[in-house]
């Protein structure tokens, strides 16, 4: 009997050693308040009558009221009576009050770690932390929907915060400053308690990031197993319909793990999308070598502010053109029509009468594609990707890229690789993602001071590809217009996403070429090779200007925006109203087509 106790003992003090003591300071007490009663009967048992009375009258009162002492008792009982006082001033008041200040510290320390469990629900939950994390939140800022936001990593939570108080500083200036809240837990994102801490089962949208720092630490084979474990884990539990994994990957391998061995599996194929970061930004920058001009478009294009992109099942283009007055229809994929618009609410808007079309205008019906000459500086994963898609370019628009690729800033390796060209039309700066955060850029920033010279010998465009939006302001004091911030691009894909999971095919379309012209692409033309019309041209209202190009192209170009002496203007709000538009032969249009 004697080891059960003592193994029970042992057990209990090593799994709680806060309730042990809180049953053993309960012991004590009562055991004092008993022993103390007796003996104050014994001592006078004419005073009290009987041991219940004592028990009522002597022990428990000296116990509960600390400052009670009756000098009218004999001297055994006023010194018993002053022992227990004592005594249980130390043990008793003294020891709970000791226990639960040691509880609420132990409530506030889990607070501001984190580790607590929180009830919410339809809110985004970030898995790992790294630097795009801080992109998706200054994202969030501008969605038209409170967004409730938490974040379970490993890292410590301080530090966490206040890299998020700064990124939220620097946008406020950009921002309404919308009620959101933004939550850090720190934990384990591979326990299920900790996931169920989260309110993993209510969350609307689940986004897995990689962690690099661990990626780099651990130097691991393949560079998304943990993305990966954390994925098998979630798979496992039960999941809504309506809810939506967003993964991000770097290889190729892990798509093929993903889809086949994870989602078809659990018949989750609808809900879980895997991000290949590299390819995605790949493909952006090489259409934004082609089309500088895009970087603008995609800045508005793939944030909260201003036009977005919107999912309409079973929609149908031309019914949706003539029919609501906000709405700019791009293009239908797998039975869905993607339109714009600047809020959901307009999705539904009807005109009281459809559009008719007054005004027509002849379109150029061929389109030429000059030749290009491309050269990088610099090597990263997303380089691949780049040459790939100017390769489909060649076969889609049956022209040729020249691309030429430096390795290295020094002038020598420059001299050696740039032997013989005597044309230039774009310079491409990559970004070395493999370096530490801290040295994010530092490779951009020397190569861009040594290819100063070289662009205005050639009158060549430079586009920048940077890692850290930091260092977009010393980039524009050197005139680069056209400056690509890598993470924030794709951290802002990964918030529409979130919001609406059907977006992804769209913007898998929208960002790969191919060889038949079968899939659309956002293109910015010279006003002059569309319109076959004497300059200027003027419309009375976006609603003309877009009906107008898309049917005189004979349903080929949408035109969703102009650009006017670099300024961008995307056409939104209410498109018939009455606006004189002038149309120069040195603008752009915006347009997406095939």
């Amino acid at each position: 009997m004697l080891m059960r106790f003592k193994k029970w003992l042992s057990i209990t003090r090593s799994q709680n050693a806060r309730l042990l003591l809180l049953l053993g300071i309960i012991l004590f007490n009562v055991m004092l308040w008993l022993v103390s009663s007796l003996i104050t009967y014994l001592i006078e048992p004419d005073l009290y009558g009987s041991i219940a009375s004592s028990l009522w009258n002597s022990g428990i009162t000296w116990m509960l009221e600390p400052g009670f002492y009756d000098p009218s008792v004999s001297v055994p009982v006023r010194i018993l009576s002053i022992v227990v006082i004592i005594t249980s001033m130390i043990t008793f008041s003294g020891g709970i009050i000791a226990y639960v200040a040691n509880l609420f510290a132990t409530i506030i320390e889990g607070s501001q770690k984190g580790k607590n469990s929180i009830f919410i629900y339809n809110h985004i939950l970030i898995l790992n932390w790294n630097s795009k994390a801080l992109e998706l939140i200054a994202d969030y800022r501008f969605d038209d929907d409170t967004t409730d936001i938490v974040i379970l990593s490993d890292y410590d939570k301080n530090i966490v915060e206040a890299q998020i108080k700064r990124k939220i500083y620097d946008v406020k200036e950009k921002s309404l400053f919308k009620k959101m809240h933004i939550i850090v837990k720190e934990g384990d994102v591979y326990s299920t308690q900790d996931l169920d801490n989260v309110s993993l089962g209510s969350a609307k949208t689940i986004i897995i990031l990689a962690d690099e720092e661990k990626n780099a630490e651990e130097r691991l084979d393949n560079p998304d197993i943990l993305q990966i474990k954390s994925l098998m884990l979630i798979a496992n539990c039960i999941l809504k319909p309506e809810q939506t994994v967003i993964v991000e990957i770097k290889n190729e391998k892990s798509l093929t793990l993903i889809r086949d061995k994870i989602a078809r599996e659990h018949n989750l194929e609808n809900q879980i999308i895997p991000i290949i970061s590299d390819e995605m930004l790949g493909r952006l920058i090489a259409q934004t070598i082609l089309y500088p001009r895009l970087n603008q478009v995609f800045q508005e294009l793939l944030s909260f502010e201003g036009m977005e992109f919107y999912s309409i099942k079973q929609g149908d283009l031309d019914a949706v053109l003539k029919e609501n007055p906000y709405l700019i229809p791009a293009f239908s994929l797998n039975e869905v029509l993607y339109v714009l618009a600047d809020s959901e609410k307009k999705l539904n808007a009807k005109r009281l009468e459809p559009f008719s079309l007054n005004k027509k205008i002849k379109i150029i019906k061929e389109r030429k594609y000059p030749e290009h000459s491309v050269v990088i500086f610099g090597k990263n994963n997303k380089l691949p990707y780049i040459v790939d898609s100017l390769s489909w370019f060649e076969k889609d628009a049956d022209t040729k890229v020249n691309v030429t690729v430096v390795p290295a800033n020094d002038p020598e390796t420059i001299k050696t690789h740039l032997a013989g060209i005597d044309r230039i039309d774009t310079i491409l700066v990559l970004s070395d993602d493999g370096l530490d955060t801290k040295d994010y850029d530092s490779d951009v920033l020397v190569t861009l001071l040594m290819i100063q010279d070289l662009a205005k010998s050639h009158n060549a465009k430079i586009v920048l590809e940077l890692l850290n939006p930091k260092h977009y302001d010393i980039a524009k004091s050197y005139n680069i217009e056209n400056t690509i911030v890598s993470n924030q691009y794709l951290s802002r894909i990964i918030t529409q996403l979130s919001k609406n999971r059907d977006l992804f095919p769209m913007y898998y379309e929208l960002l790969t070429y191919d060889a038949d012209n079968s899939s659309h692409e956002i293109y910015v033309f010279p006003a002059d090779t569309v319109i076959a019309e004497s300059f200027p041209v003027t419309f009375s209202s976006f609603a003309e200007l877009i009906n107008a190009i898309y049917y005189g192209s004979r349903q080929e170009y949408m035109p969703i925006g102009v650009i006017h002496d670099n300024v961008l203007d995307i056409f939104s709000g209410d498109l018939d109203h009455n606006k004189k538009i002038v149309i120069e032969a040195t603008d752009d249009l915006v347009v997406i087509c095939k």
